[in-house]
């Protein structure tokens, strides 16, 4: 991993012992204030050190996990110390070239905080989710409380409020900008790396890429004819096969890649209704062409072709009953206070609900001409989709309620941009423009059995988005390793929405609007030397605004704006003994305005939220990276963030009249933004050595993956445990052939992922509830690889 790094130090409260993280440590807390590291007087208080306006017991120390979780961690821990001894005979680690500024870099020049996720990692760590990426990522989070359907990404903080189609990070396959939240984890198979960009890059990469961008490179096609396939079989029925094969079809000036995927897992949990469908299940099956011409020294064209089908079970999940703050002059409770516990009980779902199916294809035609200083490069895609999910909405044995959704998607893009290649000269540039289209329609096909109900129904929307932008970038060198760089993106976004839904008037709704976005980005750097690199940064990330198509709303809520942030960073890259040690930091500081968060309307009392402009807030951290080869065969690999992100000024209409917040008028500023870990850890080791027989090498590592609680909602009166993983992997390799044997989450930790606030259909009706993600537990899998 290529990344960013700082120590806490500078984040210490002034005159605080150094000591205190030891003490906080051994209740397995790192998310307790400060101050709070023993007992706190008059009760318990928030990470922000904020009293807990319910009275809850939110941190209390937990005397049976401190030895579970930290003796195992710390012999992951203890393989990172580096002795300069060790790392005299070692060779330099592999370099890794990067794109994040639309040229290809060493990530160690790049003036911007950075995890790369190369080949190597992918493949050793089994990453083919986007939640892994984040697990090895620290700075982004991924909530997905209904499988792969509408998963939620977050960097730094800054998490979402609801479940539209308009994610904070942005996914870009090859470049090219992935629609759609639930499309973006299904291109995951035959990657060559995965940039992980923090912070904005709506000044280069445009759509969506508010909190950061997450860039994913494929393998290119090879003049070499080569090949590979591997068979993986495991626990919880999982089979995987993969294959890929290419060379030149036409030695210099054409060649190929095919790569073919077949991945099953049959869930983690039983299903105990004997004809219902796997829980938590997967399957998918993907292939991809990739043809690459070089007709002249000038001019090369690459085309990519993919398609994908997946086929997922029920997902897994459970309800969680309220179990405190009544509303005003009722006895309804609204929140469910405290941490949610680990579910003991049965999984159900029932035959008539099959799930989630997905079909999609790409096509990608990117052609670069070289012009002696300048290149010109034209990306061309297209993409289609349908996906359909029908959900045991109820999660139970009895027959109440389906959820179910058909959507239908289709985008296009054209970009050219012209880039001066660098020769050494003082000045560099970017110019570049792209039109884009994005089609997004949709059918609820919801049954409520428990109403009689018994074919489905619900409300079909049709949403356009048609986006056009203009963008540059100069880099001017100063002279004595200083440089400064300005990006500027000027982007139009035009959206039109229509819904069978209908409005007060009992009209359908239709909406259209347009904005104006201008995002910049300035950077100051300045190359100390070949091996030391400092930077600080100041950038603009805006997000298109929308609309709200719940029935009982009034017309002035029907549209929401842009929300925009401004993110000052200041870095540290370096690079030492040689090359075999690398050593980043990063501190950043987040404003955010006119933050887009969650309402409830006073115009009815179901089908009555909405999106707004309402909210402010705040998030500043550190994040560090370190990789190191102390010894011939050892790589080592660390990461880690810190975020402290809170609201600094929302009133929540849901809260006004809740015990806990009734006497501020539902006032949260000062609480922690939900669904986002103040501290994420990710510790890594792998060794490597010839063995005494012919041709025999043998390898052998692992992984700690941590990261600290994280608040259910904006309340955070409810909150999810820290979740601890711990991966193990050895194998053998004798020429050609790679045998593998995996242990994931080897301490069988199944602590609950996400819990989100959620809508309960029971034979009575519909009440408040929290639906709560369980991990899986511990699994294994054996790998068979050949390779020609």
């Amino acid at each position: 991993m290529k990344g960013s790094t700082i120590p806490l130090s500078p984040w210490l409260p002034p005159g605080r012992p150094r000591g205190w993280a030891n003490r906080i440590s051994a209740y397995w807390r790192w998310d307790r204030p400060w101050f709070c590291d023993q007992q706190c007087p008059d009760g318990v208080w928030t990470p922000s050190g904020k009293r807990d306006r319910a009275g809850i017991a939110q941190e209390q120390p937990s005397p049976g996990r401190p030895m579970r979780h930290t003796l195992p961690a710390l012999g992951l821990l203890a393989t990172t110390i580096v002795t300069p001894a060790g790392l005299a005979d070692a060779a330099p680690v592999e370099e890794i070239i990067v794109t994040a500024r639309m040229r290809a870099e060493d990530p160690q020049k790049v003036p911007a905080s950075l995890i790369v996720l190369d080949a190597a990692i992918l493949d050793r760590a089994g990453i083919s989710s986007i939640a892994s990426i984040a697990s090895h990522a620290p700075g982004l989070v991924v909530s997905d409380p209904f499988g792969r359907f509408n998963p939620a990404p977050a960097m730094r903080g800054l998490s979402q409020p609801g479940t539209g189609d308009e994610p904070s990070v942005g996914f870009f396959l090859d470049g090219v900008y992935i629609s759609g939240r639930s499309s973006i984890n299904m291109f995951l198979a035959d990657l060559a790396r995965v940039e992980v960009l923090k912070g904005p890059q709506n000044a280069l990469f445009g759509r969506n890429s508010f909190g950061g961008a997450v860039n994913l490179v494929t393998n290119p096609p090879g003049e070499e004819i080569a090949g590979s396939l591997e068979l993986t079989a495991g626990s919880k029925d999982r089979r995987e096969a993969t294959g890929a094969v290419g060379g030149a079809l036409v030695p210099g000036k054409l060649s190929a890649r095919l790569n073919v995927a077949h991945k099953e897992y049959g869930g983690f949990y039983k299903n105990s209704v004997a004809d219902g469908p796997e829980i938590g299940s997967e399957q998918s099956t993907s292939a991809a062409l990739t043809l690459r011409a070089t007709p002249t020294d000038r001019l090369e064209a690459t085309l990519r072709l993919l398609t994908a089908r997946d086929r997922d079970g029920q997902p897994k999940g459970y309800y969680l009953a309220t179990n405190c703050q009544p509303r005003a002059g009722t006895v309804a409770l609204s929140q469910y206070c405290g941490e949610i516990p680990d579910y003991q009980g049965a999984f159900a779902a029932n035959a008539q609900h099959t799930g989630f199916m997905r079909d999609a294809q790409r096509a990608a035609l990117t052609a670069r001409y070289n012009a002696d200083a300048v290149e010109v490069t034209s990306i061309t895609a297209i993409g289609q989709e349908r996906n359909e999910f029908n959900r045991d909405d109820d999660y139970s044995a009895a027959l109440l309620s389906r959820a179910g959704q058909l959507t239908k998607r289709w985008d296009g893009s054209q970009e050219i941009r012209l880039l001066s290649l660098d020769q050494g000269q003082a000045l560099t540039w970017l110019l570049g423009g792209s039109l884009y289209r994005f089609d997004n329609s949709t059918w609820r096909r919801n049954i409520q059995y428990f109403q009689g109900q018994t074919s489905p129904s619900g409300v079909a929307t049709d949403a356009r988005t048609d986006s056009a932008a203009l963008y540059g970038s100069a880099t001017l060198r100063l002279g004595q390793g200083l440089a400064v760089t300005g990006d500027l993106r000027w982007q139009r976004d035009a959206k039109d929405f229509a819904s069978t839904a209908r409005n007060a008037a009992g009209q359908p709704i239709r909406l259209s609007d347009q904005w104006t976005l201008w995002t910049p980005r300035v950077q100051l750097s300045w190359q100390a030397s070949d091996d030391l690199l400092a930077y600080v940064s100041a950038a603009k990330g805006m997000k298109s605004g929308g609309f709200n198509d719940m029935a009982n709303l009034f017309d002035a809520e029907r549209r929401f704006g842009p929300e925009s942030n401004w993110t000052y960073e200041a870095g540290l890259k370096s690079v030492l003994a040689d090359g075999r040690l690398t050593a980043n930091a990063a501190l950043f500081h987040i404003d955010w305005r006119r933050q887009q968060v969650v309402a409830a309307s006073t115009a009815g009392l179901l089908n009555n939220f909405y999106t707004n402009n309402a909210g402010r807030s705040r998030s500043r951290g550190v994040e560090l990276e370190l990789t190191a080869r102390p010894l011939e065969g050892l790589d080592l690999h660390g990461a880690y963030s810190f975020i402290d992100a809170e609201f600094r000024d929302y009133a929540d209409p849901d809260y006004r009249d809740i015990p806990a917040f009734a006497a501020v008028g539902g006032q949260i500023g000062g609480l922690a933004l939900p669904r986002q870990s103040r501290h994420q850890l990710a510790l890594g080791a792998d060794y490597r050595a010839d063995l005494p027989l012919d041709d025999l090498a043998g390898f052998a590592g692992g992984e700690w993956l941590w990261q600290s609680r994280q608040y259910a909602e904006n309340s955070n009166l409810s909150w999810v445990p820290a979740d601890s993983k711990i991966n193990l992997w050895t194998g053998l390799e004798r020429g050609p052939y790679r045998l593998t044997f995996k242990v994931q989450n080897l301490l069988d930790e199944r602590n609950p992922l996400v819990a989100v606030r959620f809508s309960r259909p029971t034979a009575a009706g519909f009440t408040r509830a929290w639906l709560v993600t369980p991990s899986d537990g511990r699994t294994w899998t054996v790998s068979l690889r050949a390779r020609m």
